[in-house]
């Protein structure tokens, strides 16, 4: 009896200790809540929270402040706040005032791309950051530009490779699983017969719409699919260091990302036609 008296008087205090702190008497089950409705139940870690308040940043019209992203999470504010802290260090985002947006390592300026780039780019970040968060690696989505392989956005980690801008793709048979689908899916492209040099490997390609690629020299992992349909070829591609990419989970991560991503331009162009 005396025990438990004691445990009534030690959680009294503690409650008193709380109340003039500051602090809210229902922390726990606040925490709780965010944790139960945090972004559709997708994951609790820190890296969940940090890639949804990215996502939200880079997919957003406009700059959006630390009230917002917290209420469009569903985010506790210290939360938030530890997040934003953490992207700017790593110059993921900039700050102006109290908004924030995407900084340069996500989205780098460019001004001189075309429509279909931007309107590519806009619509397929969503995508890449599932990507990257399904697989822990980088997620990248490229076009076919002249001769080389344009890299129109990729999503990144801290350690995970980050890809340059262009690759040439006029090589005899490109050295990137990117390079080997936008040429294999070249619109008008003649690759021959079978027999033909390289051919044959770029025919396996669009029969099996895949393409992986281990460069030893790099010491990566490149896996990439295409995407159909478009007025240019384009590859969603995921790439990791060496030797840590499961091509099992990344090819079923990557064709579910182009089937979801493929039906979402289709509705788009849907409804611009009917509007235009």
């Amino acid at each position: 009896m005396v025990r438990y008296r004691l445990r009534i008087v030690a959680s009294r205090q503690q409650d008193v200790d709380r109340r003039s702190l500051g602090f809210p008497m229902n922390a726990s089950l606040a925490s709780k809540s965010e944790e139960d409705t945090f972004a559709g139940g997708i994951g609790h870690s820190a890296v969940d929270k940090a890639m949804v308040v990215l996502a939200s940043l880079i997919t957003s019209e406009v700059p959006l402040s630390l009230t917002q992203l917290s209420q469009h999470n569903r985010l506790a504010k210290a939360t938030v706040h530890r997040v934003l802290a953490a992207l700017l260090a790593h110059g993921m985002i900039v700050r102006t005032g109290d908004k924030y947006y995407p900084g340069g390592m996500v989205q780098p300026d460019r001004s001189g791309d075309d429509g279909f780039v931007a309107s590519l780019r806009q619509h397929a970040t969503p995508y890449l950051v599932d990507l990257h968060q399904m697989t822990g690696h980088t997620a990248s989505i490229s076009v076919l530009a002249d001769e080389s392989a344009q890299v129109v956005n990729q999503i990144f980690g801290h350690r995970t490779p980050r890809l340059p801008n262009m690759v040439s793709a006029t090589s005899r048979f490109p050295q990137t699983a990117i390079g080997q689908v936008l040429r294999a899916y070249q619109v008008g492209q003649d690759i021959g017969h079978p027999s033909a040099p390289t051919a044959d490997q770029l025919w396996e390609i669009r029969r099996i719409g895949l393409a992986q690629v281990d460069d030893v020299v790099q010491k990566v992992t490149n896996i990439a699919v295409p995407l159909t349909g478009l007025q240019r070829p384009a590859a969603l591609a995921v790439t990791g260091h060496f030797q840590q990419v499961n091509p099992l989970i990344a090819a079923r991560a990557l064709r579910r990302a182009a089937f979801e991503f493929g039906r979402r331009l289709m509705a788009y162009r849907m409804v611009t036609d009917r509007c235009c």
